[in-house]
């Protein structure tokens, strides 16, 4: 017959006062981990103290009831805490683990409490970390994928779908945009790029539509500004050409102690031009140019740069002081008829030159309707001018005088009428005047007449007194250096001066007059 043996057991709620040692005892009924039912469902044995132990019982073993593996979807209605213990398969695996909040299941790692958030923090300066040619891909088709391309370019790659920022994207380095890069606060083209940078303000893409506004001063550092457009507009009320000042930019840093810069251009630099704006210069803030070379686009300086150097982009001002010698104005093209051949260039301006199609002075105002310009000179035969009227500066005319023009083509005025007497009582001459330097000394009075012997040329003395020299008006003939003058006084008179012109000098030939008298009038 087989034995039964049988331990202490219990179907309260209180595990045993005390059991001797190796005594054991059972408490039934559906235990739970805290609370009144804590001690149920426990196998309890007694140490060498009596002192109680819970070693076993289904309390713990239900918890295992379960297939190995198998986490996901398991009850344990033994255990009112509903208490599993996750037992690994032969691969160490199990089909779901739960932590606080987070729950693994096949790929995913998700959050169990609702709206609650997903946290990765590292211990110190640990990081997370994606490893090389594995994409980070977002949402359920791996719309948008970024990826460290180890293998490729060693580039970060972000693809898929368009990323939106809907807050300020902040770039401490450089940003690559297509062809545009943007570094500090320079927008450039990218290498390879060509040296085109557009600005386009209309969505259909590189028309002549919309409107760029550009807030602050613009500076122009190119060699040609083309405006396509085909009204232009100012509101400066003076429009400025041939600025004396311009600013040029530093594109490679300056360390200190050294003399030379390298700028984007030195074009229209000259030696003894003033360079200023940085305070790395001396202590006055600027410095002399002493040499320039456009190929290099470098400029020497008279002095060596001081700490802490210059920086690339900084603006530096070059007040220029060498005279170009170029003319200032406004060109404008034009075409007379059809076909390329006609295309004229139209000119406006200041002349800085001496012009050989013309006798005006230098630093004249001059029209061109056919110009030809070379290295910012002008030339060409000079235009029409169609006014209502011309005002001449105080002094430069004479009230009630006739405009004429003289032997230089210089339009000027005749001698105003004797006070009080109108232009339209006088009766308008035209004077010729010569300047006689004699052999010797004479004494005449204004209004004498002066001829010669032989060729009968005369004239009429403007200034009277002695000396070696007489002006005549109202010159008649031509004088010469070898035959005798006289002279014929008002009262008639005619006298033997006893000299000859040992120069003569034609003052002007025909200059119109006014005079109330026919014979000349009185001078």
């Amino acid at each position: 017959m087989a034995s039964i043996i049988r331990i202490k057991r219990s179907s309260g709620t209180d595990k045993p006062a005390s059991l001797n040692w190796g005594e054991m005892a059972y408490v039934t009924g559906i235990g739970s981990h805290a609370g009144v039912n804590q001690y149920k469902d426990r196998i309890f044995v007694g140490d060498d103290g009596n002192n109680v132990h819970s070693i076993g019982g289904h309390f713990y073993t239900s918890m295992m009831e379960h297939a190995a593996g198998s986490v996901a979807g398991v009850q344990n209605t033994r255990n009112t805490d509903g208490g599993i213990v996750a037992i690994m398969d032969n691969n160490r695996k199990v089909d779901q683990w739960n932590v606080d909040n987070l729950r693994i299941d096949l790929n995913t790692i998700s959050s169990t409490n609702v709206d609650g958030d997903i946290i990765f923090d590292t211990n110190g300066d640990g990081h997370i970390n994606v490893v090389d040619d594995t994409f980070l891909s977002f949402g359920t088709d791996k719309d948008a994928k970024i990826e460290y391309d180890e293998d490729g370019d060693n580039d970060v790659k972000v693809t898929g779908a368009q990323w939106t920022y809907d807050t300020n994207l902040k770039v401490t380095g450089k940003g690559k945009f297509g062809c545009v890069g943007i570094s500090s606060n320079v927008i450039e083209t990218e290498a390879g790029c060509g040296d085109l940078l557009f600005i386009d303000p209309y969505p259909d893409g590189l028309s002549n539509e919309g409107t760029v506004v550009i807030k602050g001063s613009l500076q122009v550092d190119g060699t040609t500004t083309s405006v396509n457009s085909t009204t232009s507009t100012l509101n400066d009320p003076i429009l400025h050409l041939g600025d004396l000042t311009s600013e040029r930019t530093v594109t490679q840093p300056v360390l200190a102690g050294i003399s030379t810069i390298t700028l984007d251009s030195v074009i229209g630099i000259n030696t003894g031009d003033v360079v200023s704006s940085s305070s790395a210069l001396s202590a006055s803030g600027v410095a002399t140019v002493t040499q320039y070379d456009e190929a290099t686009k470098i400029i020497t300086v008279d002095q060596t740069i001081g700490a802490p150097g210059i920086s690339t982009t900084t603006q530096l001002i070059i007040t220029h002081a060498y005279d170009t010698n170029t003319d200032r104005g406004i060109s404008f093209g034009y075409n007379t008829s059809t076909g390329a051949g006609n295309n004229k260039l139209g000119f406006f301006g200041y002349i800085d030159q001496t012009n050989p199609n013309s006798s005006a002075t230098a630093r004249a105002w001059t029209y061109i309707p056919d110009a030809s310009t070379a290295n910012a000179l002008v030339s060409g035969t000079r235009g029409f001018l169609d006014i209502k009227g011309i005002y001449y500066q105080t002094g430069d005319y004479n009230t009630h005088g006739v405009v004429y023009f003289d032997e230089n083509g210089l339009q000027t005025s005749t001698n105003a009428v004797a006070s009080p007497v109108n232009t339209s009582k006088q009766i308008l001459t035209a004077v010729t005047k010569n300047t006689l330097a004699l052999s010797g000394s004479v004494t005449v009075a204004v209004g004498d007449i002066v001829r010669q012997d032989t060729t009968n040329a005369y004239g009429v003395v403007e200034t009277g007194g002695s000396g070696t020299s007489i002006s005549l008006v109202g010159v008649e003939g031509t004088f010469d250096t070898t035959n005798n003058l006289r002279k014929e006084g008002n009262n008639g008179a005619i006298e033997n001066l006893s000299v000859t012109a040992s120069s003569v000098s034609v003052i002007y030939t025909n200059k119109p007059s006014w005079t109330s008298t026919l014979d000349g009038g009185t001078f």
